[in-house]
């Protein structure tokens, strides 16, 4: 019985906290503003977030000693693309790496932090079932 109720309490916990697969997020720079939209959101480990200028002179940079470090606009600095401030209608995706599990990745842009324009990225990793153990 205890075999039986330590799997179906494992089986339950995985089945809550699993996704079904990564999750891609969007989030919106300038636009109506000096924001994000959202600025707060929750991911998990092996997620993705796009940043999409809707307008406006912006990038994105994670914050000093953020989990996950990234610079980003016309694509991001050290992977192909070129994260300085700009006014084209860019994207730039990243991917929520293990480095960054269980850590709250900060944001701004570089042009206008000082004007609040910060956001973050709560990261949670997904119940593993290799982790539970079955006496």
């Amino acid at each position: 019985m205890r075999k039986t109720s330590s799997l179906l309490t494992a089986l339950a916990l995985a089945t809550v906290g699993a996704p079904a697969g990564a999750v891609v997020h969007t989030i919106h720079v300038g636009g109506g503003g000096l924001v994000f939209t959202p600025s707060n959101i929750e991911a998990l480990v092996g997620d993705t977030v796009t940043f999409v200028n809707d307008g406006g002179f912006h990038n994105v940079a994670s914050d000093a000693g953020s989990p996950l470090s990234f610079r980003c606009a016309n694509g991001c600095d050290g992977s192909g693309g070129n994260g300085d401030i700009s006014n084209a209608a860019w994207s730039a995706t990243i991917t929520i790496s293990q480095a960054a599990a269980h850590g709250s990745i900060g944001f701004h842009c570089e042009a206008h932090e000082g004007a609040g324009m910060v956001g973050s990225i709560s990261v949670t990793n997904p119940v593993d079932l290799q982790s539970f153990s079955i006496d």
